[in-house]
């Protein structure tokens, strides 16, 4: 049908330019009027149509259960790569244990066991018995699944300091859930959700609904196909039919103002299982004005006892251990109420201890004289670490510490400026203003079209060209989809073939064409109808390239999420692709149209073109190239070299600022979630920044 449709169109206005042309009173305002008007009306009857139709899929219970089943895939995929970059399974990790929670962040046992209700509000998840109050009194991160999958309330909030491992306490317990789900038979995995893991920023409880938030961020985090099928439709319903289980990481990163708000809304919303993470002290803050998750199990992680920490310690060493960590691990365990001690009592400082310090290089422990100190000189050594030459094994660094401190710093100030712990590289962009981006894109694809239009017809194609062009990319740039998140190649989606985003983006960049080939037309053939007849062309043309753009237009590959470098690189791949077929399309009905006015009106357009073949021949050419700058300048990947240009300029980032990202990643100052990247730790990015503005002035905007 939508063939139909665009062939309509076309079938109307060549009618209509034929009746035109050869009219006797062709130039008269009535026959140029009723033109217009002949082609207009269905013109705009169909492009209403095509824009408002939706793909329709039946939303079965099978299909439900295969989507369940391929978002479980996905998750899995990113969060065991996410522990295996955080060491949460070899070595064997850090011991965390937990205890029920005696500070206000949840209210009595008994509600969340169940204990005098009427009826179970969450049943277990089959094979595992019912949660009692003496379950809850403490016990090690293993166990934490049967927790959440067996109590009564469905809900769960985990406390503990800073660094005091909520977020990989929240991976096992993620991982441990999914091998479970993995394992049971078809009929039994259809009725246990899947866990998802995310983080609260971002979210504004005030003016956005959790289930349209968690919706959103589902659609966006695990990269379904952005068409109402599966944002507006599937993901809806897997939260509304219970199939989705939230972990929510970071109540403390949200505004203070707001967290009150959020409780309420997650105690009146949630209506699926529930873990939430938070800092102790800006919970019970929270917990005071609006009172705690109804029905929740709080949980406290607990401090590293001397003893673990120095048992871990010598874990991570060869056997037996170098004198050095000995007399480390000696200090420890005599010194359990040290400075020292205390400092390690977390998961943070104890990995910081084993990256930071080779097995052939002493720490004096008679240096610090509190914990505060320790951990301070441990932060510091992150980067001196990472980017020291000597490192065994290791490739030389691009970049010296003192760049890496400067650009590191800068993101670090931008990122909190957000309040956001997570970096993905297409909103870096946001960070610079946007118009020096714009007139350097109009500047490169104008001069490239005007020499290539020199080339081919001389100065005035040229100087034509050139103008096409830059007015194409300000208007794409504009009022187009330039600025989206990346663009990725997948399999070939009819169903997607036409949507609301590639019609205007079609429209954005014909509409200039056929502007400036109206215009050309009109100054080079001294009638008014050439005006239309050129616009109407452009915007066929450009309507026609933006669907075929969009036959493959993904927002991820077809099974998993990927990394930011792999992102990087398929948004270049999409963008040479979709660039040639929309180009191709675009310009064969354009260089057609041209062709068939310079036959209908019997004159040679722009002095070239005489008759169809050699329209299509000719255009084809120059279309081609329009349409690869027009997708080179909409890319993210452009965009983010531009901004990252212009971040080199005042020596805040590097130019190849993925490739430095993604060196920092190898060197575990950064670790990737999906397509972003993040500090290795909160504490590490509020520690940069807070050499940042000490070096640079507490005003200072990067």
């Amino acid at each position: 049908m939508v063939i139909v449709g665009l062939a309509l169109i076309a079938v109307v206005v060549f009618v209509v330019l034929g009746f035109v042309f050869r009219s006797h009173d062709r130039d008269s305002a009535a026959t140029l009027v009723q033109g217009i008007g002949a082609v207009v009306v269905p013109a705009a009857s169909a492009a209403l149509w095509l824009t408002n139709r939706r793909p329709r899929t039946e939303l079965t219970e099978p299909a439900l259960r295969d989507f369940a089943d391929e978002l479980a895939e996905r998750v899995r995929a990113q969060w065991s790569a996410a522990a295996s970059e955080r060491r949460l399974i070899h070595p064997s990790p850090v011991p965390v244990r937990w205890r029920w929670s005696h500070l206000p962040v949840s209210g009595p046992v008994t509600d969340a066991v169940g204990i005098g209700t009427a009826s179970s509000r969450f049943r277990p998840l089959p094979g595992l018995a019912p949660i009692t109050a003496a379950d809850l009194e403490s016990g090690a991160v293993r166990d934490l699944f049967r927790l959440y999958g067996a109590l009564d309330s469905g809900r769960m909030v985990i406390v503990g300091a800073g660094g005091a491992g909520k977020s990989g306490a929240a991976i096992r317990l993620l991982l441990d859930a999914l091998s479970h789900r993995e394992a049971l038979e078809p009929d039994a995995r259809a009725r246990v959700p899947v866990p998802v893991l995310l983080t609260l920023s971002g979210w504004d409880p005030l003016n956005q609904r959790l289930h349209d938030w968690l919706a959103t961020r589902l659609a966006t985090d695990y990269m379904f196909r952005k068409s109402g099928e599966h944002a507006g439709g599937v993901v809806s319903r897997l939260i509304g039919t219970g199939r989705i289980a939230a972990f929510l990481d970071g109540l403390d990163e949200i505004p203070e103002a707001v967290r009150p708000a959020a409780l309420r809304a997650l105690n009146e919303q949630a209506n699926f299982r529930l873990v939430l993470l938070s800092r102790v002290g800006e919970l019970v803050t929270a917990v005071a004005a609006e009172g705690p998750l109804s029905g929740s199990a709080g949980l406290e992680l607990l401090p590293v006892s001397a003893q673990d920490a120095a048992e871990y310690l010598t874990r991570c060493q060869a056997q037996p251990p170098p004198d050095a960590w000995r007399s480390l691990v000696r200090h420890i365990r005599m010194n359990p109420s040290g400075a020292v001690a205390e400092a390690l009592d977390t998961p943070l400082m104890l990995t910081l201890m084993r990256d930071t310090y080779r097995a052939d290089q002493r720490f004096d422990p008679e240096r610090f004289a509190d914990r505060a100190a320790v951990e301070d000189h441990l932060l510091d050594r992150v980067l001196p670490a990472a980017y020291s030459d000597d490192r065994p094994g290791q490739p030389r660094s691009r970049y010296s510490l003192g760049q890496a401190e400067r650009w590191l710093g800068v993101i670090a100030h931008q990122m909190n400026s957000e309040r956001s712990r997570d970096l993905a590289w297409w909103q870096v962009p946001r960070w610079r203003p946007a118009w020096p981006r714009t007139a350097a894109s109009c500047l490169f694809a104008g001069l490239l079209a005007g020499a290539a239009g020199l080339f081919w017809a001389g100065p005035s194609a040229g100087l034509g060209a050139g103008a096409v062009v830059g007015l194409s990319v300000t208007m794409s740039l504009t009022y187009g989809r330039a600025g989206d998140s990346p663009q990725l190649l997948g399999r070939l989606q009819w169903r997607d073939f036409v949507v609301r985003e590639n019609f205007l983006f079609g429209i954005a960049g014909g509409g200039a064409v056929g502007v400036a080939i109206g215009v050309a037309l009109l100054l080079t053939h001294d009638r008014v109808v050439m005006l239309f007849g050129g616009l109407v062309i452009g915007l066929l043309a450009g309507v026609v390239g933006g669907f075929v753009t969009g036959l493959s237009n993904r927002s991820a590959d077809s099974r998993t999420p990927i990394g930011p470098v792999s992102c990087w690189r398929q948004d270049r791949q999409y963008t040479l692709t979709a660039g040639i077929a929309g180009g191709l399309a675009g310009s064969l009905i354009g260089g057609a149209c041209l062709g068939l006015l310079a036959e209908l009106a019997n004159e040679r357009i722009f002095g070239v073109i005489d008759g169809f073949l050699p329209g299509v021949a000719l255009v084809t050419e120059g279309g081609l190239l329009l349409s690869l700058a027009l997708s080179l300048v909409g890319s993210a990947t452009w965009r983010t070299f531009l901004a990252s240009l212009q971040l080199r300029m005042r020596n805040e980032a590097p130019i190849r600022l993925v490739r430095f990202l993604s060196d920092a990643r190898e060197r575990h100052v950064l670790r990737t979630v999906g397509p972003v990247f993040q500090f290795r730790h909160a504490r590490l990015q509020d520690r940069l920044e807070e050499a940042f503005t000490t070096r640079n002035g507490p005003g200072a905007d990067g």
